[in-house]
């Protein structure tokens, strides 16, 4: 019996001095830079949405936040390498609700899944509009879903099973009527689509500065709220089609990673909002995004949230995911 409570004792030992050692190098963390994996090329809505925090965020932690892009795959690719990257706090995922939510539910043999990762915070959030050019016939939504009734329309989109293509799907299934999918690779080609004729209506994440006199025309946003630099644009839901064509942007770590870890980062984030608040929403209004921060607990919910959303969305639009 002595020996067995000796036993006892030397693995308590054990598991505190493990312990202690694991919560040392956590309030060391972090030691040397840490890397920011944005699964897309430059230039994207991922990219713009991690900017104004790089450097600040870099100053809070004291060290280099080393941005790299690894596209592929449709975000696949990279979001993959950070799933099995070591769980250490130094290798983070910009993700976005594109590569953890519509991707493992359009694309077959995704190698990661949500609960491969450990959610930090979400901090913007960018929405679809149906644009027209300014001198259409369709000068409201009604407008155009009335003739769409009697005749297919053309719609341009930034790619084949993305969620301006499933939006659209959707709308027309409630809205009752067909239109014919025109895919562009990116937003700027698919409105340039519409501008040139191409197309009735496009359906981007923003005009990107394409709205105005001589150019393209908003007639709809799609999420629970108009744009600030749209006011006048009513939403879907507004109309009587409750449509979400939100996508939103965050901070995760691979699975494993320790709480404490999970939880300096997240204050670092949360430091920096806080001090430049104001910044930060003009910024993303200036890209037709929005500021929507939450927290660790909160953005799991959400990207949970969003993956039931989506995957009804697919089943009820009708499109066949191959």
């Amino acid at each position: 019996m002595r020996k067995m409570g000796h036993k006892v004792v030397i693995g308590v030992f054990f598991i505190l001095a493990v312990t202690t050692i694991c919560s040392s190098f956590a309030s060391d963390f972090p030691e040397r830079a840490i890397e920011m994996v944005i699964p897309y090329a430059p230039g994207g809505s991922p990219d713009i949405a991690n900017r104004p925090w790089k450097e600040k965020i870099s100053k809070v932690l004291g060290q280099p936040l080393v941005v790299l892009f690894k596209p592929g795959a449709g975000g696949a690719a990279g979001t993959t390498f950070v799933a099995r990257a070591k769980p250490d706090g130094y290798t983070l995922l910009a993700g976005s609700s594109t590569p953890l939510v519509l991707v493992p539910l359009t694309t077959k043999g995704i190698a990661y899944t949500q609960d491969d990762f450990i959610p930090i915070c979400n901090f913007a959030v960018t929405v679809l509009v149906w644009v027209v050019k300014e001198d259409s016939p369709y000068k409201t939504m009604q407008d155009f879903i009335q003739a769409a009734r009697t005749k297919k329309m053309k719609y341009a989109t930034y790619g084949t099973h993305g969620l301006s293509h499933i939006c659209m799907e959707m709308l027309g299934k409630v809205a009752g009527f067909q239109s014919i999918l025109i895919p562009y690779a990116g937003g700027n080609p698919a409105l340039a689509a519409v501008l040139g004729g191409h197309a009735d209506i496009g359906v981007t994440p923003g005009s990107l500065g394409m709205a105005g006199p001589g150019k393209l025309r908003i007639i709809a946003v799609g999420w629970e709220k108009r744009l600030e630099l749209y006011p006048d644009v009513p939403t879907l839901a507004e109309l009587g089609y409750p449509i979400d064509g939100s996508t939103y942007f965050g901070v995760f770590a691979p699975k494993g990673t320790s709480n404490n870890i999970i939880n300096k980062i997240y204050g670092a984030y949360k430091k920096v909002l806080e001090e430049n608040r104001k910044e930060f929403e003009e910024y993303y209004k200036s890209f037709e995004n929005a500021l929507f921060f939450l927290g660790p607990e909160d953005t799991g919910k959400l990207y949970k949230k969003e993956y039931n959303l989506r995957k009804k969305m697919i089943e009820e639009s009708g499109i066949l995911i191959k």
